[in-house]
Order: structure tokens, then C-alpha cells, then sequence
């Protein structure tokens, strides 16, 4: 199992490098992604980094929840025209920030998985992308399979859909965290071939 999780952060590293040499052509949203892509690359290698010598590196996650969570809000805030549905995210970014400092305090211990701040995140982010998703398909009759927007957006609902239910189980089911990878390298590819059209 140490194995693929090692395999997998190490494919996390091709979205990076596809969108380094994209970089000069990211617009302001798609490089809200690209930093998000960057810190998840580092998130990984120093969750391997700790694993291995410190045998010790569940913290990390509890951080990365909170930069992922961020770093898509704002991608949306980015993207989003009318002043009310930026209000909404900015409002779902408040309540998280308390959430997880709640959490933090009176429920989740950095020694185990993150389960309740994950599964909040994943409800807000669904909450989220369907916002835009209902905008984007009211303007457009036509969808651009090739627009980052639409494709990101389908990614992020595939994504955190699928991986709601992990994270509410995953200190209890041996092994879920296996469909979370596979869910993770789809997200990856998307990430990838988005950075790439754009070069």
C-alpha cells in the first residue's frame, strides 16, 4: 500500500510540469489551480518525506484541507459574475474557517484523518461547483468540452461526490482510501489535459 500512495504522489508531479511550461498562458483562475496543483505536489512529497522517517504525517492533510478548500472557492469567486453568488462563496468561506477551528478544538485530533473537516469541505465544494455549473449551462447552449471552466467544474463534482462518503468513512472502512486515489488520478488527468490545451 506505501508503495502506491509513493506511485501516486509522484504522478501528482505531471499536472505540475505540463502547467510550469503552460505558465506564460494561464489566465488569473487557472493559475489559482496551478498553485493549487503546486502545493498539493509538495503537500505529497512531504507526507512521504514524513511517513517514512517520522512515521508520523496525518497533520499535513489537516493543512492541505484548508489550502485545497481556498484555492477552489477562489477559483470560483474568480470566475463568477454576479456580486450575489460572490457573496455566497465568500459567506461558505467564513463558515468553513469557523468549522474547522471548532473541529480543530473540541472534535479532530491531528493524529488521526481529518474525516469532518473533509466531508464539510466536500458538501461546500459541491455546493459551489453547481452554482457555477447551473450559471454556465444557463449562458451557454453549447458546451466546450475544451472549456477549463466546464471541465474543472464536472472534475471537481466527480471528485468530491464520490470521495464525500470516503470521507466520512475513512476511520472506519479499511482501504478507502484506495477509490480516493483512484478518484484523485482523474482529477490529476483533468488538471493535466486542461494545462495542456492551454499551451
Amino acid at each position: 500500500m506505501k508503495n502506491i500512495y509513493i506511485a501516486f504522489s509522484l504522478f501528482s508531479i505531471l499536472p505540475f510540469i505540463v502547467g510550469l511550461l503552460s505558465i506564460k498562458k494561464l489566465d488569473n483562475p487557472l493559475k489559482i489551480i496551478f498553485t493549487l496543483v503546486t502545493i498539493s505536489v509538495l503537500s505529497n512529497m512531504t507526507l512521504i518525506y514524513f511517513g517514512l522517517v517520522y512515521r508520523n504525517n496525518v497533520w499535513i492533510g489537516h493543512i492541505y484541507t484548508v489550502i485545497e478548500f481556498l484555492c477552489i472557492s477562489l477559483f470560483y469567486l474568480s470566475l463568477f459574475e454576479r456580486k450575489i453568488f460572490k457573496q455566497i462563496i465568500i459567506g461558505l468561506i467564513c463558515l468553513f474557517v469557523i468549522i474547522v477551528v471548532l473541529n480543530k478544538i473540541y472534535l479532530e485530533s491531528f493524529h488521526s484523518i481529518d474525516n469532518y473537516s473533509l466531508t464539510i469541505s466536500s458538501i461546500l465544494l459541491l455546493i459551489i461547483s453547481s452554482m457555477f455549473l447551473v450559471e454556465y449551462l444557463t449562458k451557454n447552449l453549447i458546451v466546450d468540452i475544451r472549456d477549463y471552466r466546464f471541465i474543472l467544474t464536472i472534475g471537481f463534482m466527480v471528485y468530491f461526490g464520490g470521495n464525500l462518503f470516503i470521507f466520512a468513512l475513512s476511520n472506519e472502512v479499511r482501504g478507502i482510501w484506495l477509490v480516493h486515489n483512484l478518484l484523485s488520478i482523474s482529477l490529476i488527468i483533468i488538471y493535466t489535459l486542461v494545462f495542456a490545451w492551454r499551451n
